[in-house]
């Protein structure tokens, strides 16, 4: 690596970078082999520099088995950094942690302490995390501010080899006036996260995290997922968090088997597992569901919930103020082709199947513009299915539905 001198490792550079004087600098890494931190972390603090920009010479890789519990690369504090894979040229940058742990804080690359306004762009990122509250990409807690503002874009967050990490990007901030907001997901392939025995998602946002904008990403598996125990959810989005107001979610695709989007995203197992495309909890602040197409999905469950919200939902709301497809239509399935979305229920029990399911107690919600369809059961109609394609609760909430499409559901 290369800046004003050369390091063995990435650690080592942010030693000498955290040990420096920085104040109005500008500071660039270029990482011109490939390098193994081993068991280390590569710790950057919080610094003075008013940029600091990583990018590969050539095709790179930035590898390591760290210690249980702790990050590959970790912005303690850190702000205004750029990690730029380029994909140009035959610049590259692959950040890999192999370590397979369920201890908390094992991630790949770490948010912590105030990081805030950073972006990871054009990079493969592999790890495998099996710990339910953590991932690939790890938004942990924050100081005084929480980390905001930061982005990470066009990057392929994918497994470490073959052990899949039960969530690809996790947020888990402080406190909902320390909280994780502002910042972006953005165009990336979220790909092959998956527990046989824990809930899983796509990109998890469980607590303290607020107006984040996720956008034009596509979340999928490769292969088939086999589950290994009852009473899980799997999530493509999931945003459950008290400080979940201000969001964008919008021209997602969840499901499908490649980012090309053929093919079927399909779980297996006779387990009382229930499934979520898009899993919104929010608040009276508005937030917007937009675009988004959930489908090339085949599901099996024996779950015998017929609850509101079911044992499937394309996109759930719970809570809040939202629009959804009122300004771009949102599609579940397929308006043309029948099996787009498969559900088996093993049981006899007339479970429920939702295409969208929304309550707002004392919010607003407007859905529009939808096209659901493409449903079909993969069992005879002697098993029990109860299809919803819109289905809305609430006993003070403001519903405008309207322009929607439902269509072509069939066992």
């Amino acid at each position: 690596m290369v800046g004003n001198g050369t390091y063995a490792t990435l650690g080592s550079a942010f030693t000498a970078i955290n040990g420096g004087a920085q104040t109005g600098t500008t500071i660039g890494i270029s990482i011109t082999a490939n390098i193994d931190e081993l068991t280390s972390t590569a710790v950057l603090n919080a610094g003075a520099w008013t940029s600091l920009t990583i990018t590969p010479d050539g095709a790179r890789t930035i590898t390591g088995a760290t210690t249980a519990g702790n990050p590959l690369i970790n912005l303690n504090g850190a702000d205004n950094v750029t990690i730029n894979g380029l994909n140009t040229g035959g610049n590259s940058l692959t950040i890999s942690n192999t370590t397979v742990s369920a201890t908390a804080g094992t991630s790949t690359i770490r948010f912590i302490a105030d990081a805030s306004n950073n972006t990871i762009t054009n990079c493969t990122i592999s790890g495998s995390s099996t710990l339910a509250t953590s991932g690939t990409i790890f938004f942990s807690t924050g100081t005084t501010t929480g980390n905001d503002g930061n982005t990470i874009s066009n990057c392929a967050i994918n497994p470490a080899g073959t052990n899949l990490p039960v969530n690809a990007i996790y947020s888990a901030g402080s406190s909902t006036t320390i909280d994780n907001s502002g910042n972006t997901i953005h165009n990336n392939t979220i790909q092959d996260y998956f527990s046989p025995t824990l809930s899983s998602a796509g990109i998890l946002l469980a607590s303290n995290s607020a107006a984040w904008t996720i956008t034009n990403n596509r979340l999928f598996q490769t292969a088939t997922r086999t589950l290994n125990a009852n009473a899980l959810t799997i999530l493509g989005i999931g945003v459950i968090t008290a400080s979940a107001g201000g969001y964008t979610i919008n021209n997602n695709t969840i499901g499908f088997a490649n980012a090309s989007s053929t093919g079927t995203t399909t779980y297996d197992g006779v387990f009382t597992t229930v499934y979520r495309g898009i899993d919104f909890t929010g608040n009276t602040t508005t937030s917007n569901i937009q675009g988004n197409t959930i489908a090339g999905i085949r599901f099996t469950t024996s779950s015998t919930s017929t609850t509101a919200l079911g044992v499937f939902s394309g996109i759930a709301v719970s809570s809040g103020s939202v629009n959804i497809g009122n300004t771009i239509a949102n599609t579940i399935g397929s308006a043309t082709d029948t099996g787009s979305i498969v559900v088996n229920n093993t049981t006899t029990t007339a479970i429920r199947i939702n295409g969208i399911y929304v309550a707002s107690a004392s919010a607003t919600a407007v859905i529009q513009n939808y096209i659901i369809g493409g449903f079909t059961s993969g069992t005879g109609a002697t098993f029990g299915y109860n299809f919803i394609g819109i289905s809305t609760a609430g006993i003070a909430g403001n519903f405008t539905v309207r322009n929607n499409t439902i269509t072509t559901v069939s066992t």
